[in-house]
């Protein structure tokens, strides 16, 4: 289970091109290790703008919530806000810095009761940063994990992120060894993964480290990302209710 302690993981530094303007920026979302009773989506509040979000398991969210730019803070909750049922004031949200132009909020669990038990975690998710066949890491466990990935190498501190570019070009295989780092007292490290994968053409990967009650070594949780064309927020904010469209507040 995710403990409390995972909503100091940073992010990335939020640098992106100048072609990724703030006009044009917008979030989505992914709930990581989701509970049987999560919500299948939540509706986000920014000001007396409101948009429903799915939730999909081990997927992105394929809607997306349109945002202004500067400092943004998004609320969570589970029914859409009215005069006579306002926003609770225990509502998780999350602030998205203002140069952070393509942000996916990445939800985390508390294990505490309730649909809207989680935290919720801005990363930086723009093309610039993470381009097509990067591997993105988020090492949510108490453990350093080193990754090998062909020739590429990162060390993941607990608690951090990195980026990985594996070499190659779209339909090569590369080799893949992943560990995790010993701890005081001992004088191997333990091996997570030995694989060979496909850098598949148009896919991003992201592999969260997570701890595992049942054994001392984190396990590895893998969610694939195809990179299908950048929707424009705007127009997708025009459509109706039943499409997730963007509403002011009744």
């Amino acid at each position: 289970m995710i403990r409390p302690f995972l909503f100091l993981l940073t992010g990335w530094a939020a640098i992106v091109s100048a072609q990724e303007g703030s006009a044009s920026r917008s979030l989505r979302l992914l709930y990581v290790q989701a509970p049987d009773d999560a919500p299948a989506s939540v509706f986000l509040v920014v000001g007396k703008e409101i948009k429903e979000v799915d939730l999909p398991r081990l997927s992105i969210s394929t809607k997306r919530l349109a945002l202004t730019a500067g400092l943004v803070r998004v609320y969570a909750t589970t029914k859409e806000p009215t005069k006579a049922e306002p926003l609770p004031a225990d509502a998780p949200f999350v602030d998205i810095p203002d140069g952070m132009n393509a942000p996916l909020v990445v939800l985390l669990p508390t294990g505490e009761a309730g649909p809207l038990a989680f935290r919720m975690l801005p990363v930086e998710f723009s093309r610039t940063k993470a381009p097509e066949g990067a591997v993105l890491w988020f090492n949510l466990s108490g453990r350093t994990i080193f990754s090998k990935l062909g020739t590429a190498q990162a060390v993941i501190t607990p608690r951090q992120t990195a980026i990985q570019l594996p070499p190659g070009k779209a339909g090569d295989i590369y080799h893949v060894l992943v560990d995790v780092a010993p701890e005081a007292g001992e004088t191997e490290s333990v091996p997570l993964m030995r694989s060979s994968w496909v850098k598949e053409p148009g896919q991003r990967h992201l592999l969260f480290i997570v701890p595992d009650p049942d054994r001392k070594v984190p396990r590895i949780v893998a969610v694939p990302e195809r990179m299908e064309p950048e929707p424009d927020p705007l127009k997708d904010a025009k459509g109706g209710a039943k499409s997730g469209a963007v509403k002011s507040a009744k």
